[in-house]
């Protein structure tokens, strides 16, 4: 038996925006007590879908990178620096969901598995939803070093624009691809 007493935390809209700070998130815009209480107790329930409707611009030039190899991040965010792109790198599948609703992504690249197949293939899902929800032109370019080849179709199907095996030359093969799809600068 505790000896611990439960306690009552009164939580209003201006608590919950530091919350959303310390997670690095961005609050809602025109937020009250109530939406954000609304939000909390959807997340308790376990639905996801609180936040609401974005607006989402992409420009030609922001990349998002998500792979847990570090050579990889770091050596894609270099190339494609020096290519003229913004690049952001994630490491696993929260923070690269979470890098992604921040902000506006012509490309996103992905790799399969973050950290395991099941865990990339649920990244991939919950990109293509976001992407869907909001009209988004964002291209996705699922990226792997396995050699299952059941996996490019998982991948296509699962809303993949491209998928490219890590083996030889693979570098250069993604930049072609991102070259090709690059949306005209507004």
């Amino acid at each position: 038996m505790s000896d611990e007493k439960e306690q009552k935390v009164e939580i209003n809209a201006e608590i919950l925006k530091e919350v959303f700070k310390i997670a690095n998130m961005t609050p809602p815009k025109d937020i009250t007590d109530e939406s954000l209480l609304d939000a909390v107790f959807k997340l308790k329930q376990g639905d996801n879908d609180i936040m609401p409707e974005q607006t989402f611009n992409p420009t030609s030039n922001n990349i998002l990178v998500i792979d847990d190899i570090g050579v990889v991040t770091y050596q894609l965010k270099i190339l494609l620096r020096n290519l003229g792109y913004n690049v952001q790198v994630a490491k696993d599948i929260f923070s690269g969901l979470n890098t992604f609703i921040k902000s506006n992504y012509a490309f996103v690249v992905m790799d399969l598995f973050v950290s395991t197949e099941q865990e990339g293939l649920t990244l991939l899902n919950e990109t293509k939803k976001i992407i869907t929800k909001n009209n988004l032109n964002t291209k996705i370019i699922v990226i792997t070093a396995d050699n299952k080849t059941e996996n490019r179709m998982k991948c296509l199907n699962g809303g993949a624009d491209l998928f490219l095996k890590k083996e030889t030359g693979w570098q250069d093969k993604l930049i072609e691809m991102i070259e090709n799809f690059r949306p005209e600068i507004i």
